[in-house]
């Protein structure tokens, strides 16, 4: 914000939760003071149930092990060229 925006707005009796709208230079300005309780959009937006339900019975079971994993040979290809 400007420093004279915010000088000019120091000199309004600005009262918490009001909103106040001006026309300047043929655009709507807005001016919405805030108070310490939480706005109604913010409410809104709270989830009120974060849990979820999973199913009871599991369907695949992993087991993992500490160390290094177990892998196959690797495939070796023997190739003959001509007869």
């Amino acid at each position: 914000m400007s420093p004279s925006l915010a000088e000019a707005l120091r000199h309004c009796d600005l009262q918490p939760g009001q909103t106040y709208r001006e026309t300047v230079n043929g655009r709507t300005v807005e001016v919405r003071v805030l108070d310490d309780a939480a706005t109604p959009e913010l409410a809104e937006q709270v989830m009120l149930l974060p849990w979820v339900e999973f199913p009871f019975t599991p369907v695949v079971t992993v087991t993992a092990k500490q160390g290094s994993p177990q892998l196959p040979e690797p495939l070796v290809l023997q190739i003959r060229l001509g007869p």
